[in-house]
């Protein structure tokens, strides 16, 4: 029997499954004269992914939503995406989860690949 759900609880609208469990994912992305920046890849599929990253990074501040960014997807696994890709900003969200606190997920859609 299925229970309920409370009315504040977002439907997940996906078309396809997210990849949540990997083991050192990550995205670099780089900006004209700034640093290399890098980050962990908490899941991914092969049209977005989600990055975690801390809320007092200045990469926070140099993005905003809809921001065409060139990202730089390192699987060591070797599954897609990897390589360089056109990619999209879709959300910066605020994680309040105990295990996430201080962090923003940024969602990147991605839009194509560039290598």
């Amino acid at each position: 029997m299925q229970k309920d759900l409370p009315e504040n609880i977002a439907t997940d609208k996906r078309s396809e499954p997210r990849r949540a469990k990997l083991r050192n994912y990550r995205i670099e992305i780089k900006f004209v004269g700034k640093p290399i920046y890098q980050f962990r890849v908490i899941n991914v599929t092969i049209k977005g992914a989600g990055l975690l990253i801390k809320e007092d990074s200045a990469f926070l501040q140099m993005i905003e939503v809809g921001q065409i960014l060139e990202a730089d997807f390192i699987s060591p696994e070797g599954t897609a995406p990897s390589g360089i890709y056109k990619a999209e900003v879709k959300h910066i969200t605020t994680l309040d989860k105990q295990k996430h606190k201080g962090h923003r997920l940024v969602g990147l859609s991605i839009l194509k690949k560039l290598d």
